[in-house]
């Protein structure tokens, strides 16, 4: 795996303490266009780090040699934690650029993963993004120490300080992230506290915890490799009553836009037994807590992995704004008391 973009914040030209304070308008104006439009697939993701590198064009030349699969829905990451907050214009120019280039660097590896077919490539190729991940993560925490900066950052830190701590969380999340993908092929593992300890060679009072997100999809092995792409929302119940429940959830509550899709639409997807980029997108219509809750309430005993989590990673189901569905919204928006919550209630129930 290359990491160019990232090492250029270390060692080349998008080094934070050569920043040049006449082109912050042209940042704030970049940061305009990608905030515009949520990616919903790898084309629109590359697209988009492409126009935060706009000003550099060896590294758009270097990104642009990059293989990709348009039709390819973005996979989220595995691990989470707590970033240091940009303060102004500048330091979010640098959160975005790191954050969007660490998520396509780990869809591109996901996509290259399910191309190798024996546990030899898969442990060499996971080894060297690893090992790279790595020796970029040791050069930020060496920079740290040698510009003299704290070992967590505020709202008055200079860029510097700021991007440096950003872009060394960034990569312990990615890394862990990489060894997830193929942890049942590699022979050894690492922990976060030995990574801190061991190769970071920082003291065990600065590690920030790693929240792991559930993984929700089913995998398939091959030859050892575990195959993460292929899933459904399980369904488990009477098909013909799931027919009945849409319908009624559609007239009764606004479920969705039926002039951008159909309840057919909604139950083939529902009943799938393997989601993928070729089936139809649904348009929800109803309001965000209301789906919410259904979602929740069908997931209790009628489907095995219908959660928000799945519904963002199916990229398949748009709000009434036409964005991507996303898991934190649904997540954020779950209330035990929506409006209709009667309705809803004695719809669902006639799938038992």
């Amino acid at each position: 795996m290359d990491i160019a973009i990232l090492n250029s914040i270390i060692f080349k030209e998008l080094m934070p303490w050569n920043f040049v304070p006449g082109s912050l308008k042209a940042k704030s104006e970049l940061i305009r266009k990608v905030n515009a439009m949520e990616p919903v697939n790898n084309a629109e993701l590359k697209a988009q780090v492409r126009q935060l590198i706009t000003e550099y064009p060896a590294l758009i030349k270097w990104l642009d040699k990059q293989p990709l699969k348009n039709e390819t829905p973005i996979t989220s990451h595995i691990h989470s934690s707590i970033l240091p907050d940009y303060s102004d214009a500048t330091s979010k120019y640098y959160a975005l650029l790191v954050s969007k280039e660490k998520l396509r660097l780990y869809n591109a590896f996901l996509i290259r993963s399910n191309t190798w077919s024996n546990k030899i490539d898969i442990v060499y190729h996971t080894t060297i993004a690893l090992k790279n991940i790595k020796a970029l993560a040791k050069h930020t925490v060496k920079e740290i120490k040698d510009r003299g900066f704290e070992e967590t950052t505020n709202v008055s830190s200079p860029l510097p300080h700021f991007v440096l701590h950003y872009l060394k969380q960034q990569l312990i999340e990615l890394y862990f992230d990489i060894q997830e993908v193929n942890k049942a092929s590699l022979d050894s593992t690492q922990s976060i506290e030995d990574f801190y300890l061991t190769e970071l060679q920082l003291p065990i009072t600065s590690i920030i915890k790693l929240e792991k997100k559930e993984i929700e999809q089913e995998p398939t092995k091959n030859n050892g490799h575990i195959t993460q792409h292929k899933f459904s929302f399980g369904f488990t119940g009477d098909k013909e009553k799931l027919k009945a429940v849409i319908s009624q959830l559609c007239n009764q509550i606004e479920l969705l836009n039926e002039e951008k899709c159909t309840q057919d639409h909604l139950f083939k997807i529902l009943t799938a037994k393997e989601l993928n980029s070729n089936l139809p997108q649904i348009y929800i219509q109803c309001e965000t807590v209301q789906f919410s809750y259904i979602v929740g309430e069908l997931n209790k005993t009628y489907f095995k992995k219908f959660t928000p989590t799945t519904i963002e990673r199916s990229a398949l189901f748009y709000t009434t704004t036409s964005q991507p569905m996303k898991a934190q919204n649904l997540y954020s928006s779950k209330i035990d008391n929506p409006k209709t919550k009667e309705e809803i209630d004695n719809i669902i129930n006639h799938l038992k």
